[in-house]
């Protein structure tokens, strides 16, 4: 055992530059190596992943790893490359040469760990390939996916179980990081693991601080703001929707702060670029929907701002969970306002559709003729009686999915066609001698697919924009003048669902258990309660988060806003203590007290500005924070009467009290700054 241990040690100093396992990874790591089934939660930044690497290094055969995240699986195979450990993925982004390749790398044993999404256990001929390897392990990452219980639950996750018995048994690794009791129960039940070493190092992340702050949507990103100005380093602030994170995107650009945004409806390349410039510093500050933040291996974040109510306190302390993790003191602020809740109803509701939208949908389905379908969520809704959003249709294909009615192929959304109609060297001819960008666009597609060519292709645009090394503008312009020049067939990306229809009954003889789905349903209800419940706590937050996945600590942490009492900006008892009071270095918020000194001299706004050497833009946030805490501030200065009343009406018609519907509405007539202003007085 010493000299394993010592074994253990030194390939964590030569491979990871570590001298010593973090609490937990050792005992998991001796659980896996002895051949045991193990089932391990670890807080966000544990180190789960180096459960299942460093053993692969020692054991006799190949781990399996299986991931939900391409993007994460392509991180840790560089990773792993760069410090010697023989890897590889097999995923959705690869073309079906690079596929090949690697499957025939495979099978002549050339890698010790290969990644694999669990959409790719649905081919019979991949299960069949990976059966003649000899594995020594089953690494099943973000475990959770496989309870209904759970806060991701994924259906593809379902079918691992039947994997595991079909390549021989070997034993299973199931790690997680917000797993609550049930959560960890219903894993082992539904991968019937028996009698597994289970593993749970605790929740506590003791350099966390909590804090909960009370506003409004508008005075929301005026706190946002106050916050990324005096917290130095990186953060990350959370919101509920798209167009919230496009909104204080803009907000905090025209306010000097270095922050980019990020959400699903980007384009995979212009996410990709997003998460490099956060990744490498070129941003400070992200702001991203629940899309962002998986997998990402950046220690140094100092803040996590939730702009809007997460739906529980598990996805809370996941995405809070990536403050801190080099373990120096940082920050988890929630913003919150009664009307959060209604958009967290809005998505449980989507979440879960009644029985009528299901067995419509699958009506809907039956009523192609098909055994294959591609349709969108949009076109399917439009087959349902009551009006539902289209997010509730992709449940109900989800539900199908689990119950074996239908199979979902993710592997052809966002999936371009293109075959050629001549060889490549004729349609190379035809593009002209000074179509460059055309020539390189062709020779990266080409480099990619080869011969198949002329068979038939499915790609995804962006893929080929990065390989190419042009802009996917490029790669559409190509794709328009082969299909107009009559040298090729050209689908552009699609972007619905493949369906497989894998049984075919009569709607209302599907066997669901529409019982259980309706307690599901008031099993998310109930969670929301109990995030909501967080707000209103006024004992010790971390305290809260500790005793909800029953990982019970005696003593408050005396950090968080409840244990902590601070002093307001303007030196009366606040509601809304700044938990980050300490970090700035001062009691009173002097600098905008020294703003409002100026602005009762009756100085403009330019003036008291250039008085302390800012932008106005910045004297205009601190007006509006001094009107949000109770000073008596006349915006009839800054902002003639006619312009106030147009600003309010506009916010009244475009129901918004944000600033970029009140922006594209008025256009130049008014400004931002004027707004600002307008808005901060009516909070």
């Amino acid at each position: 055992m010493l000299n394993q241990l010592s074994q253990l040690k030194d390939l964590l100093k030569i491979h990871w530059q570590h001298s010593e396992f973090r609490f937990g990874q050792e005992q998991a790591i001796q659980s896996v190596l002895e051949g045991k089934n193990t089932v391990v939660v670890m807080p966000t930044g544990g180190g789960k992943s180096l459960i299942y690497q460093l053993p692969a290094l020692i054991l006799d055969g190949v781990t399996i790893v299986v991931s939900p995240l391409i993007a994460l699986m392509k991180d840790q195979v560089d990773t792993l490359e760069r410090i010697g450990v023989p890897a590889t993925y097999i995923n959705s982004s690869l073309s079906p040469a690079e596929t090949a390749e690697r499957i025939a790398a495979i099978q002549n044993n050339a890698y010790k760990l290969i990644y694999i999404a669990p959409e790719r256990f649905y081919s019979n001929e991949f299960i069949a390939l990976i059966k003649n390897l000899k594995i020594a392990l089953f690494a099943i990452d973000e475990a959770h996916c496989i309870s209904e219980w759970g806060h991701d639950f994924r259906p593809s996750y379902l079918k691992l179980r039947d994997v595991v018995t079909h390549v021989g048994n070997p034993p299973v690794l199931a790690v997680t990081a917000t797993a609550t009791p049930e959560v960890k129960e219903d894993i082992i039940k539904q991968l019937q693991l028996q009698n597994p070493e289970v593993i749970v190092t605790g929740f506590d992340r003791p350099n966390l601080k909590f804090g909960v702050i009370r506003a409004s949507d508008a005075q929301k990103f005026l706190e946002i703001l106050e916050i990324v100005q005096h917290v130095n380093g990186a953060g990350i602030i959370y919101a509920g929707t798209r167009q919230k994170v496009e909104s204080l995107l803009e907000y905090l650009l025209g306010s000097g702060v270095s922050a980019t945004g990020y959400h699903a409806g980007m384009a995979a390349d212009d996410r990709k670029a997003v998460q490099n410039d956060f990744m490498n510093n070129r941003a400070r500050v992200i702001i991203a929907t629940n899309a962002f933040g998986l997998g990402i291996d950046k220690s140094d974040i100092r803040f996590v701002i939730h702009a809007d109510l997460p739906g529980t306190v598990e996805a809370y302390y996941q995405e809070a969970g990536r403050a801190g993790r080099d373990g120096r003191e940082s920050y988890c602020i929630l913003l919150y306002s009664p009307a959060d809740r209604y958009l967290r109803e809005f998505f449980i509701s989507g979440d879960n559709p009644p029985p009528t939208v299901i067995t419509e949908v699958y009506d809907a389905l039956l009523a192609y003729g098909s055994d294959t379908v591609l349709a969108t969520y949009a076109e399917l809704t439009e087959s349902v009686s009551e009006k539902v959003p289209d997010m509730a249709v992709g449940t109900a294909l989800k539900i199908l999915e689990r119950e074996g009615y239908v199979r979902r192929n993710r592997e052809k959304t966002g999936q371009a066609f293109l075959q050629l109609l001549h060889d490549a060297q004729h349609v190379k001819n035809r593009l002209g001698a000074s179509a460059k960008i055309q020539h390189q666009t062709f020779d990266g597609l080409f480099r990619h697919f080869g011969d198949t060519l002329q068979t038939g292709v499915d790609f995804a645009p962006d893929d080929i924009a990065g390989i190419a090394g042009v802009k996917r503008e490029a790669v559409t312009r190509l794709m328009k003048k082969l299909q107009d020049d009559g040298l090729a067939t050209y689908r552009p990306p699609f972007r619905g669902t493949e369906i497989a229809m894998l049984k075919r009954v009569q709607p209302q003889e599907l066997t669901i258990d529409f019982t259980a789905l309706k307690e599901k349903h008031k099993r998310e209800l109930n969670k929301l309660d109990l995030m909501e419940s967080y707000v209103y706590h006024d004992g010790c937050r971390r305290r809260y988060i500790l005793d909800y996945f029953q990982d019970v600590k005696s003593k408050n942490c005396g950090i968080c806003d409840n244990c902590t009492t601070t002093i307001t900006n303007v030196g009366q008892a606040d509601e809304n203590p700044k938990i980050y009071s300490d970090d700035i270095k001062f009691e009173t918020k002097l600098t905008q007290l020294q703003t409002y000194e100026l602005y009762e001299q009756g100085l403009s706004i330019d003036k008291m500005a250039q008085a302390r050497n800012l932008k106005p833009g910045t004297i205009v946030q601190h007006l509006c924070f001094l009107i949000a805490h109770g000073k008596d501030i006349d915006i009839a200065k800054f902002v003639d009467l006619k312009k106030q009343k147009l600003i309010q009406k506009t916010a009244r018609q475009v129901g918004a009290d944000t600033l970029s519907p009140i922006k594209e509405a008025l256009g130049d007539v008014v400004n931002w700054d004027e707004i600002r202003l307008v808005l901060a007085t009516k909070l």
